[in-house]
């Protein structure tokens, strides 16, 4: 039975941040990098482009770590594969800090992300264990309004780290995080009872991952969040080359435009709660994948135009605006319809969310022409795939 998230939210506080902890592995570990880029690229001898290698190895990592995650958590209960995926993350980061070469930092970042793939996989789960459909994309949005805010935090506490210490103290931080997140982790109860586990193997999980791809629910979810992820990633794994690189910002205002960003988010968090009831889910994605697909034009005008940096920042906040309402309601969308193997529906929506990211850094670092007008070309292709998918679709869901 679906749990009133107006009851759930107040008299679950402790749940909610730790569930939203979990779910920040995401933006803490690529935004709190962010600003030590230039350092780390002199440090390693290599450009700073070539840097985003390491976002592609971590997405990659966040993707494979979420197939296996999924059906583990699905048979044995959430809260054992958290724990172990934590204590992974936690030993990883503090082998990224003791990195001397790009390769190695980009394995490190790989098996960091294989660990923090559990929470994102697992704190979904969670929620689906409780909600269904509205409800569920409402606790979605209520987990965002908390972990939004890391996109602001995390690039300043990256700059306060790097006021008092080297780079690889970066890393140590985030494996500090880890280990705040695991306490909360081991204060949960079990949120899957053992009647409701599944008994299935790993070929069976293959199976299911076969039956959930023929959902054309879950195949719209897929290429709306992979193509929203791509063209928003094309703007956070560029974004420390183009604005302290191309447009000479300083680390402390690239983590106060960070800080913009979050508040954004924030707001877009608030119209989706506010107006979810009224419109329903596919309403809201076609509202957000309208605006995000207008911004990201906005955006590529600019760049191809090499306007000031306040062209291309105002479309950029209104794309990320966007962002936690198309996740909220896409992760919806596709996890709606297969309560009993939630844990392997977010596991396939986060690789396809993953594979459109590791796509688009990849991209950007292989291409070699001007950083900004690469950034605004992906902006605007990935948002326009978004909104064309979902204006294709034609269910509603109740």
């Amino acid at each position: 039975m679906a749990i009133s998230s107006k009851k759930l939210i107040p008299q679950h506080i402790e749940l909610l941040i730790t569930l939203a902890g979990m779910t920040m592995f995401m933006a803490m570990c690529t935004d709190m990098y962010l600003p030590g880029f230039p350092l780390v690229a002199q440090a390693l001898h290599v450009h700073i482009v070539d840097l985003q290698l390491t976002f592609t190895s971590f997405t990659l990592g966040v993707g494979v770590g979420q197939l296996f995650y999924g059906p583990i958590s699905d048979r044995f209960g959430r809260k054992n594969p958290a724990i172990f995926g934590l204590l992974l993350f936690i030993v990883s980061s503090i082998l990224c800090a003791t990195a001397t070469t790009l390769g190695h930092l980009v394995f490190y970042r790989f098996l960091q992300a294989l660990g923090g793939a559990a929470g994102m996989v697992i704190s979904r789960a969670i929620v689906r264990d409780k909600l269904s459909g509205v409800e569920m994309s409402k606790m979605m949005s209520a987990m965002s309004m908390i972990f939004v805010f890391s996109p602001a935090v995390a690039p300043s506490i990256g700059t306060l780290i790097l006021h008092f210490a080297t780079w690889p103290w970066i890393f140590l931080g985030l494996a500090i995080f880890g280990i705040l997140v695991l306490v909360g982790i081991l204060r949960l109860d079990e949120s899957l009872s053992p009647e409701n586990r599944s008994a299935d193997g790993i070929k069976q999980s293959f199976k299911n991952y076969i039956a959930i791809s023929k959902s054309p629910e879950y195949r719209s979810a897929g290429l709306i969040l992979a193509a929203s992820s791509f063209g928003t990633f094309g703007f956070v794994s560029s974004s420390a080359a183009v604005m302290m690189g191309s447009y000479g910002v300083s680390r402390a205002n690239y983590g106060y435009l960070f800080a913009m960003l979050a508040m954004s988010l924030v707001l877009s968090n608030h119209f989706n709660l506010k107006y979810l009831g009224r419109f329903g889910v596919i309403g809201m994605l076609r509202r957000f994948t309208t605006v995000q697909t207008v911004s990201g034009l906005f955006v590529l005008i600019a760049s191809l135009l090499h306007g000031p940096l306040w062209t291309i920042l105002l479309p950029v906040l209104l794309c990320f605006a966007c962002a936690p309402g198309i996740g909220a309601n896409s992760m919806t969308l596709g996890m709606h319809r297969f309560p009993e193997m939630s844990g392997s529906a977010s596991a396939m929506l986060g690789l396809v969310q993953m594979l459109g990211v590791s796509v688009v850094t990849a991209l950007l670092a292989a291409l070699h022409f001007d950083v900004v007008s690469k950034m605004g070309w992906a902006m605007f292709v990935g948002t326009f795939v978004a909104l064309v998918q979902t204006r294709r679709i034609k269910y509603k869901i109740e």
